[in-house]
C-alpha cells in the first residue's frame, strides 16, 4: 500500500474517495513538492490531469525534488498526466534511491537525475501539446534531453535504470548522459536502457542568425556525450526519425578522452535517422548507430540519411558487430580511422545507396553480405579517405592529419565480402593505393535470394 495517495483535480469519484489529498488545479505544484519531500515513502498519483504550472514550490520554482528513497507511481503513462502548458517543470532527482513509474509528462516537462540508484519505468514524455508540433522549449530555459542524467566531474553515477520509457518529439535528445560543466573527468557505471523508445528526437528549432537547425545537436540516445562509461546495456530500444544519430556514443577524439568499457547494444533498431536535419547543422552525423568501443548484437538500421553504422573503434579491439544489418541507408557500415582489431560477423547491407562497406584499419576480421546494392559506384571502399568522402563532422577536419600520422595502412585484415550479383566490388581510395594489402580480402558471388511472401 502507498504511504500517500494524491488525486488529480479531475480524478474519478472512486479515486477521489480513496485519496489522502485532492489537487485543486491552482496549487498542484506545491502539493506535489511537499508530498515528494518526505524520505522513504511511496506516493501514488491517481489517473487524471496534474497541472505542473499551477503554483510554485516553497523555493519559488517548479522543480519537484523527490527525497531519498521516494517512489512516485501513477496509474499509467497515458492516465496520470503531468501537464505543463506554459513554463518548464522538472522532476529533478538529487537524492539516491528514487523511483518514477507509470506516469506521463506533456508539454514543458522534463526528468533529470543527478543521483545514484535511480529507476524510471513506464514513463512517457513529449514536448508537444498537439502531437504534431514541437514546443519552443529552448526559449523557456532549455532542455538538454527529455530523460536527462547529469554527472559531475570527479564522480561516477551508478545504478541507473530506464525500462519501457518513451520520449516523443523531445526538443533535444530523447535520452542523454552528460557531465555538467565538464567534458571529461567523471562518468557513469551500471546503466540499463531496456525497451525504451526515442521517437522524433530533435525539434530543429535551435538556430543561429535566424537560420533554424544550425545548433540542433539532437540524438535519440546520447550515451554518453561526455563522461566515462563502464557497464552500459541498451537492450530492445528503438530510435525513430531522430534529428541526428539514433544511438550516439561519443568516444575519444582530439582534445577529448572518454573511457568506454563493457558497453553492449542488443536488438536495438534505428530508423530514418538524420533525414529531417538536411544540410543545415554544423555537425552532420545523421546515422543510426555512432559508436567507438562497444559490442552490438542483432541490431538493425533502416533508411538513415548517412550511415546505418558509423564506427570509430579508437580503442584497439573495442568494436564488435555480431549479426547486425542495415537496409536502405546511404552507407551500410563505416569503420573509420582506428579500426584496429575490429570484429564484424554476419553483417548484412541491403540496398545501400552509396557504399555497403567503407573502412580503414589493421588486423580486423570483417564479414559483410551485400544485397541489392543501389549505388552507382562500387559497394566497398577501403583505405584512408578525404574528409568529405566518409561520414563525420566537417568541424573535425584536423583529425585527418592525426589519423594519417598513426599509419593505418590496411594490413593483416581478413575481409570476406559476399555479393548477390557479379559486379566490380572493391575500390581503394587513392591516398591508400600503395598501402592497402588485398591479400586478406575475398569476394564471393552468389545468386539473388528468392523473394519470400
Amino acid at each position: 500500500m502507498p504511504d500517500l495517495v494524491i488525486g488529480a483535480r479531475d480524478a474519478s469519484p472512486a479515486d477521489r474517495a480513496v485519496a489522502d489529498i485532492v489537487c485543486d488545479g491552482r496549487t498542484d505544484v506545491a502539493v506535489l513538492a511537499k508530498a515528494f519531500a518526505v524520505p522513504d515513502r511511496e506516493v501514488e498519483l491517481s489517473a487524471g490531469r496534474f497541472d505542473v504550472n499551477a503554483g510554485f514550490t516553497a523555493a519559488g520554482n517548479r522543480y519537484l525534488r523527490p527525497a531519498e528513497g521516494v517512489t512516485i507511481r501513477g496509474a499509467g503513462p497515458g492516465l496520470t498526466r503531468l501537464i505543463a502548458e506554459r513554463e518548464p517543470c522538472r522532476i529533478a532527482v538529487d537524492a539516491p534511491g528514487v523511483t518514477l513509474a507509470n506516469l506521463g509528462g506533456y508539454g514543458y516537462v522534463g526528468i533529470q537525475d543527478a543521483a545514484d540508484s535511480f529507476t524510471c519505468e513506464d514513463v512517457y514524455l513529449t514536448h508537444s501539446l498537439d502531437d504534431r508540433s514541437y514546443l519552443p522549449f529552448g526559449q523557456k530555459g532549455g532542455c538538454t534531453a527529455a530523460f536527462m542524467v547529469w554527472g559531475r566531474k570527479g564522480r561516477t553515477l551508478r545504478n541507473l535504470t530506464f525500462r519501457r520509457c518513451t520520449a516523443e518529439k523531445s526538443y533535444h535528445h530523447g535520452f542523454a548522459l552528460n557531465l555538467a560543466g565538464a567534458s571529461e573527468g567523471g562518468g557513469f557505471a551500471d546503466v540499463l536502457f531496456d525497451q525504451c523508445h526515442a521517437v522524433g528526437a530533435g525539434s530543429g528549432l535551435e538556430g543561429k542568425n535566424g537560420v533554424p537547425g544550425v545548433r540542433d545537436w539532437s540524438c535519440g540516445f546520447d550515451l554518453p556525450d561526455a563522461g566515462d562509461i563502464e557497464g552500459l546495456t541498451v537492450r530492445d530500444c528503438q530510435a525513430i526519425d531522430c534529428w541526428q544519430d539514433g544511438f550516439h556514443l561519443d568516444g575519444s577524439w582530439d582534445g577529448h578522452r572518454q573511457m568506454v568499457k563493457d558497453v553492449r547494444f542488443e536488438r536495438c533498431v534505428a530508423v530514418d535517422c538524420g533525414r529531417r536535419s538536411g544540410t543545415v547543422p554544423a555537425e552532420l552525423y545523421q546515422s543510426g548507430f555512432y559508436v567507438q568501443s562497444a559490442t552490438l548484437v542483432d541490431c538493425r538500421a533502416e533508411r538513415c540519411r548517412k550511415a546505418g553504422y558509423l564506427c570509430k573503434n579508437q580503442e584497439a579491439g573495442g568494436l564488435a558487430l555480431i549479426d547486425c544489418s542495415d537496409t536502405g541507408s546511404a552507407y551500410g557500415l563505416v569503420i573509420e580511422y582506428g579500426g584496429e582489431r575490429a570484429r564484424v560477423k554476419g553483417f548484412v547491407s541491403d540496398g545501400a545507396t552509396r557504399r555497403a562497406l567503407q573502412m580503414v584499419g589493421n588486423n580486423a576480421e570483417v564479414e559483410v553480405e551485400i544485397r541489392n546494392f543501389a549505388g552507382t559506384g562500387r559497394p566497398v571502399l577501403l583505405g584512408i579517405t578525404e574528409r568529405l568522402e566518409f561520414v563525420d563532422a566537417p568541424s573535425h577536419v584536423e583529425d585527418l592529419k592525426r589519423y594519417r600520422a598513426r599509419g593505418y595502412t590496411m594490413r593483416n585484415n581478413r575481409i570476406a565480402i559476399a555479393v548477390d550479383r557479379p559486379m566490380e566490388v572493391v575500390y581503394v581510395h587513392p591516398p591508400s593505393v600503395h598501402s592497402v594489402n588485398m591479400a586478406g580480402v575475398t569476394v564471393e558471388y552468389y545468386p539473388p535470394r528468392p523473394t519470400i511472401g
